[in-house]
């Protein structure tokens, strides 16, 4: 896979337009972070991160859904990178962040790219699911989360997407 530049991954991004009916952009969100779980050391820093954040339904049946492009300098980098979240993940299952205790329990996923893993994240009362994919110098995450219903199979169906739309991208 080739790297991209920030504005081809962004490109690359799902859009609005690609999403199912009823959902709308969500402005509010202004960084993705650089929170990793349990904060495990990584061993590369991505190069160009992108990310959008979407939200659907309003009270206590809101949900929100991200899709995100983390690129490496290479896919060697990447992969260590997955590793290392992996690792972290195989012996984290629950921090204190910001406040709030936050328990981890791996979760099946497609198996796409070169490699996936997917975390289930409860917190009080929430439940957000992340589910990654590692392919050539790019590690692809999309989530979803809410109160009622975190959404599995929309998030299933984002990660295929956006899976598609990256390697797309990184073809031309």
């Amino acid at each position: 896979m080739a790297l991209l530049t920030k504005a081809q991954l962004t490109s690359a991004l799902l859009s609005l337009s690609q999403m199912p009916a009823g959902w709308s952009t969500d402005s509010g969100s202004t960084s993705s972070g650089d929170k990793t779980f349990c904060n495990y050391h990584q061993p590369h820093k991505a190069q160009v991160q992108v990310f959008r954040t979407f939200q659907k339904g309003g009270g206590l049946t809101a949900t929100v859904a991200s899709v995100g492009l983390r690129q490496y300098a290479s896919a060697s980098d990447a992969a260590e990178s997955f590793a290392a979240m992996e690792k972290a993940l195989k012996s984290c299952h629950k921090e204190t962040y910001q406040g709030s205790v936050l328990k981890y329990s791996p979760m099946s996923v497609d198996k796409l790219g070169d490699s996936s893993l997917g975390v289930r994240i409860d917190s009080d009362g929430t439940t957000a699911l992340q589910q990654f994919t590692l392919d050539g110098p790019t590690l692809i995450n999309v989530g979803t989360g809410g109160l009622a219903d975190p959404e599995a199979d929309t998030a299933t169906k984002l990660l295929r997407d956006q899976v598609d739309r990256y390697e797309a991208a990184a073809r031309q």
